[in-house]
């Protein structure tokens, strides 16, 4: 997207902000793209809303009075957003010296913009934390065009996986461990590149919708 584009959309979204959510509460809305933040995906936008406060004790109380005085708003305004730019995938409330980690620690309010319909009644909802090395990997194949999202990209990882050998070695032995009575099966399975165990400081959280059959291989 042209920057000059993207500015013109930012400044948008922040008049829309203040129309909606009157008063002195709002210092600023910014538009969020992939390399801003940990957990933006490549290709999706964040609408990132900064509140006012004079003190970090203040952040809670703040963020509790804002959403109990702005509820409808608040309902309405993630429709808003999909109906501006399809790109942008969640909207958040926070405040600007707030520093947020990856994992979702700290004062702010998230809602999901413009969610796909996948088949959720048969998706499970996974957390998983990447190493630096392991989101490199799912972005690569997300702008590649093999993964729409990081869950379709560790699910198309996944179903290859699932078509080697060493898949039925294990489910071989998870079901003789089950039928032992055993409690589980000593050691970790490594997927290569995204192994979940072991991945050291710098991880990355994200949120995963991980159905019977994910993605394609």
């Amino acid at each position: 997207m042209d920057r000059a584009v993207f500015d013109s959309i930012e400044r948008e979204i922040d008049d829309e902000v203040r129309a909606r959510f009157p008063g002195d509460v709002i210092k600023q809305a910014v538009l969020l793209h992939y390399g801003d933040d940990p957990e933006i995906e490549p290709g999706q936008l964040w609408v990132r809303v900064l509140l006012r406060a004079d003190r970090p004790e203040e952040y809670e109380p703040i963020l509790l009075a804002f959403e109990r005085d702005h509820q409808a708003a608040l309902q309405v305004f993630p429709r808003y957003l999909a109906e501006t730019l399809r790109e942008i995938r969640l909207v958040e409330f926070t405040f600007p010296d707030n520093p947020v980690t990856s994992g979702g620690h700290g004062p702010r309010r998230s809602w999901l913009v413009g969610q796909r319909v996948t088949d959720l009644r048969e998706a499970a909802r996974v957390d998983a934390r990447l190493g630096p090395a392991n989101l490199e990997t799912v972005d690569t194949l997300i702008m590649a065009g093999i993964a729409d999202d990081r869950a379709d990209a560790i699910g198309w990882v996944l179903a290859g996986f699932r078509q080697q050998p060493e898949y039925e070695q294990f489910r071989e032995r998870v079901a003789e461990t089950v039928l032992s009575g055993s409690r589980g099966i000593a050691g970790h399975v490594d997927l290569g590149e995204l192994s979940v165990v072991g991945c050291g400081s710098g991880v990355r959280s994200i949120r995963a919708f991980a159905g019977p059959n994910p993605a394609r291989w």
